[in-house]
């Protein structure tokens, strides 16, 4: 008895304290004072494990709220004045959503169009495709862009490189990534390589490439180093696994 007296005036203590730390409501004190026990467990129910799920469920529900509300908006936008850009940026939202056939459907709208110039278009039509693991069809697209400025170093190149090797196309594969391959810039893209190197050859031959990255790592400042610290990051990781 005696000692279960003690964890309860232990347990009272600690709410005592974290009630006055984190400065709560005067209720708090007069709940834990009065009900030493229950007070104190539900004060614990309340700030440690309910809170925490309400708010949970909350920002899922708000996230999941908003994501809707924007789609929602952007559709009737669209429906109301579908003009180029207004389209664009409804299938950028399904795009960033991954209703990947929506936002096919609307990218392949402004193709009908005849708005076939814009490289942004086929861009985002390339990274569709790949994501679907249609690589024939994302490799079309990068043919088209050839030339453009934007398309090089992007996201959609490392893609482009990546549907090349999984139709078997791998020192086609290899030119594309060789291209990004530029020193002291380009760290996302020469991981990307560095992944490509280890499917494609061998480990060792891609430790010498992660070694490079390395190298070049060791020479940044530190603002480049925390510009650059998720892929930074992620090539050291890969470097303990070759």
């Amino acid at each position: 008895m005696a000692r279960l007296y003690s964890l309860v005036v232990i347990l009272q203590a600690f709410c005592l304290y974290h009630a006055y730390s984190r400065k709560m409501e005067q209720k708090w004190y007069w709940i834990i004072l009065f009900f030493p026990l229950i007070g104190s467990l539900f004060y614990l129910y309340d700030q440690f494990y309910s809170r925490r799920n309400v708010e949970s469920i909350k920002e899922t529900i708000k996230e999941t709220m908003v994501d809707n509300y924007s789609i929602n908006k952007l559709e009737q936008q669209a429906k109301f004045a579908p003009t180029y850009a207004n389209i664009l940026e409804l299938a950028e939202e399904h795009l960033k959503a991954g209703n990947l056939d929506r936002a096919e459907e609307l990218f392949q709208s402004r193709i009908t169009d005849g708005q076939t110039t814009d490289p942004h278009l086929n861009m985002s039509l390339l990274k569709i495709s790949y994501l679907k693991k249609d690589y024939e069809e994302a490799i079309k697209y990068a043919q088209e862009l050839e030339g453009e400025k934007e398309f090089k170093n992007s996201e959609e190149m490392i893609a482009y490189a990546w549907s090349l090797f999984r139709t078997g196309k791998v020192l086609e594969a290899d030119k594309v990534f060789k291209i990004m391959d530029s020193s002291f810039c380009n760290y996302t893209n020469r991981l990307e390589y560095a992944y490509f190197l280890q499917e494609s050859l061998n480990n060792e031959v891609a430790k010498t490439k992660v070694e490079e990255l390395i190298t070049e790592i060791d020479d940044m400042d530190s603002y480049e180093k925390r510009l650059n610290k998720k892929v930074i990051r992620q090539i050291r990781q890969l470097y303990k696994t070759l």
